[in-house]
């Protein structure tokens, strides 16, 4: 373990009364040069020209595309293997001519091969929604360029690190503790093995000094904590919500199920983003499904797929040469609405929840538009929602409704599903199977 990360989980294991004015000591201070500088480069490119910002960032990839050439195997073999040379790349029009790599391609070789010679760095596994493990470097100064976007995005709806955070992530540590402070990011971090009801109560019962003004996690953890409130007392709920600035949703699509309910109960400044483990593009929401890539953090682009009208997300870190990720395919499909000054506004039409299902005809079915693109009255009723492809054109809908008592025939009619050549069949579960790290995938085995 590095001795940035061993510090780290010192200070996040440490005693909050020790830690509290940590609050107070600038992230400029924290996390050092990288995160200032990328502060720094973010409100830059805020005041630059987007023609400029064009051609500065063609140079940062003609440089980035001659390194992966010249110390990183991996890429030297793929773009010989596909007649690609970095000295091609003149002019944005011949961007198009560097090779998409997919995860399938980095797959199969070693990571030794994929790392840059010489390289260290944080080691990172994703497997994402797609199944598909990845192991990868990130460079030392990856989680600081990180937050400095982050904090972008959460300081243009209101944020300050200042500003106490209620943090649901799927963190577990000892029972005997509910909540844990974490002074890193100024957060009573939630425990996972702690029941929603207990939260709340713990919650509650925090002193009057002690203000919770932003909640930050898993959508559907956030949700089952409105709900757990809700429940709880309605002046309580009351006092709370008077108090909290917004939701910061993060690492799970925030899907309608678990947005409405949050937005209802608990607040309507809700700040979701897109991103994943690669690091390779960040995009905040500027209207709900509406993403907007941030161009300091990576270069996004839409490559259009052999099926005529679909496109999908690719993009390209500008930072990490530790293990590049060039022209990578995110996997998503996207409907791209404009790109200017290296940012790439879009929606998702399929991924992260893009999951798909087979009919009776084997005929692909993606989960994003027949669950979150249809209007189901079954959302009032339910707490959360999951699938299970039991064979093609055989469907379990797996659901934890709102109120134990609730009529499955009513829940099944909710479903506007009918119209599809599949079997669905209802199961009614107390609690949604989540990951390892606590998240709830749409699709499950």
């Amino acid at each position: 373990m590095s001795l940035r990360l061993k510090l780290k989980e010192m200070v996040e294991s440490a005693p909050e009364g020790l830690m509290r004015p940590l609050v107070y000591l600038p992230y400029s201070l924290r996390l050092g040069r990288a995160y200032v500088q990328s502060v720094r480069a973010i409100a830059q490119a805020e005041r630059t020209d987007p023609v400029i910002l064009d051609a500065r960032r063609l140079s940062d990839l003609r440089r980035l595309l001659q390194f992966a050439v010249d110390e990183v195997p991996f890429y030297s073999e793929f773009y010989s293997d596909n007649g690609f040379s970095p000295s091609d790349l003149r002019s944005w029009d011949d961007w198009a001519r560097v090779p998409l790599v997919t995860k399938g391609d980095l797959q199969l070789c070693s990571q030794e091969a994929r790392n840059a010679r010489g390289a260290k760095g944080v080691k990172i596994n994703t497997g994402g929604t797609s199944g598909q493990p990845l192991e990868f470097l990130l460079d030392g100064q990856a989680f600081a360029r990180e937050w400095a976007h982050m904090h972008h995005l959460w300081k243009a709806r209101g944020y300050r690190p200042q500003h106490l955070k209620l943090t649901f992530r799927g963190k577990h540590f000892d029972a005997r503790q509910t909540l844990r402070y974490n002074a890193v990011h100024n957060e009573l971090v939630v425990n996972a093995n702690a029941p929603m009801a207990e939260v709340v109560r713990v919650v509650a019962a925090l002193p009057r000094a002690v203000v919770i003004r932003w909640l930050h996690g898993y959508p559907s953890l956030i949700a089952e904590f409105a709900h757990a409130y809700a429940a709880k007392s309605a002046a309580a709920l009351a006092v709370f919500r008077t108090q909290l600035f917004g939701a910061l949703l993060g690492s799970e699509y925030p899907a309608p199920v678990y947005r409405t309910v949050i937005d209802e109960v608990l607040t309507s400044n809700i700040v979701s983003w897109y991103g994943h483990s690669e690091m390779a593009v960040l995009a905040r929401e500027t209207s709900k499904g509406m993403y907007e890539s941030l161009p300091t953090y990576g270069y996004a682009e839409a490559v259009p797929t052999s099926h005529g009208g679909e496109y999908r997300l690719v993009c390209t870190s500008l930072h990490n040469r530790a293990h590049p990720f060039i022209r990578y395919d995110t996997g998503d499909l996207i409907e791209p609405v404009s790109q200017q000054g290296g940012s790439l506004a879009f929606r998702i039409t399929d991924g992260r929840v893009g999951d798909f299902v087979l009919d009776r005809h084997g005929k692909r079915h993606s989960l994003t538009a027949i669950v979150f693109g249809r209007h189901h009255a079954a959302f009032d009723l339910v707490k959360h929602l999951q699938l299970r492809e039991d064979a093609p054109g055989f469907v379990t809908l797996m659901v934890t409704p709102r109120d134990a008592a609730v009529d499955r025939t009513t829940l099944r009619q909710g479903f506007d599903l009918d119209d599809l050549d599949i079997e669905w069949k209802l199961e009614v579960v107390e609690a949604p199977v989540r990951t390892q790290a606590g998240k709830i995938r749409l699709k499950i085995s």
